[in-house]
C-alpha cells in the first residue's frame, strides 16, 4: 500500500469522514510504503487544516520509527 498525504491524513484525523475506512484499509495492507516528501507534505496539510502540530509530529515519528512501513 502506498501511504500518501490524503490517505495519511484520513488515517490520522478522526474527524475526517473516512478516517474509518482508512484505518481499516491501513491495517489490511501486508506492505506498506511512503516517501520523504509525502510526509513534508501531510505536516503541511496538517498545518493548513489546523491539527494540533505535537500530535501530528508525533503522528509522523511513529510512521517513520515503524518497521512494517519503507520509507524512501
Amino acid at each position: 500500500m502506498l501511504l500518501d498525504t490524503s490517505g495519511l491524513l484520513c488515517l490520522h484525523n478522526r474527524a475526517e469522514p473516512l478516517h474509518m475506512d482508512a484505518r481499516t484499509l491501513y491495517h489490511a495492507a501486508r506492505m506498506r510504503v511512503t516517501h520523504g516528501y509525502v510526509l513534508a507534505e501531510f505536516v503541511a496539510l496538517a498545518q493548513a487544516r489546523r491539527l494540533p502540530r505535537m500530535a501530528t509530529l508525533a503522528f509522523i515519528s511513529d510512521l517513520i520509527e515503524n518497521p512494517d512501513i519503507d520509507t524512501v
